[in-house]
């Protein structure tokens, strides 16, 4: 796997100088890819950037999500809106709502999602380290009743 690993992965030096910005994503459950690789990453490009790397770098990890897409997860977001936001009018996403794919989406059905779930059960993906928990109360479908700690 060398092959697709550059020689100094924690270097974004000359992103972070140009002002340029970078939102990564990993399914927890991706089979091929291990999200512990990549959370070691991001805690290198922490510690590579004085240990805070999120005024140009977040990582979000989504919870049962294999590689990509499907698994028991909230599998379809939008990370380019966050994204342009945040070069464009300095916005960083501090959290990307994510909602399951059920029933009648128009961008397919995702099989793998259990049978209690609503069709729009929505959470809330949180900038690594944090990770979504619930309020105590409030809907469990909503991402409304999560907060990223």
């Amino acid at each position: 796997m060398s092959f697709m690993t550059p020689p100094n992965p924690a270097d974004l030096s000359s992103l972070r100088k140009r002002g340029a910005k970078i939102i990564v994503y990993h399914g927890v459950s991706d089979p091929i890819f291990s999200v512990e690789d990549t959370s070691n990453w991001y805690d290198a490009l922490q510690e590579a950037n004085g240990g805070d790397a999120s005024g140009f770098a977040r990582l979000f990890a989504i919870p049962g999500m294999g590689h990509c897409a499907d698994g028991p997860a909230t599998d379809q977001f939008d990370v380019i809106t966050p994204l342009v936001d945040w070069v464009e009018k300095g916005q960083a996403p501090d959290r990307i709502i994510a909602t399951a794919r059920g029933q009648g989406n128009p961008g397919g059905v995702n099989k793998e999602l259990p049978a209690s779930w609503s069709a729009g059960r929505a959470r809330p993906l949180c900038p690594y380290p944090k990770v979504a928990r619930y309020k105590g109360k409030g809907s469990l479908e909503s991402a409304d009743s999560f907060v990223c700690k």
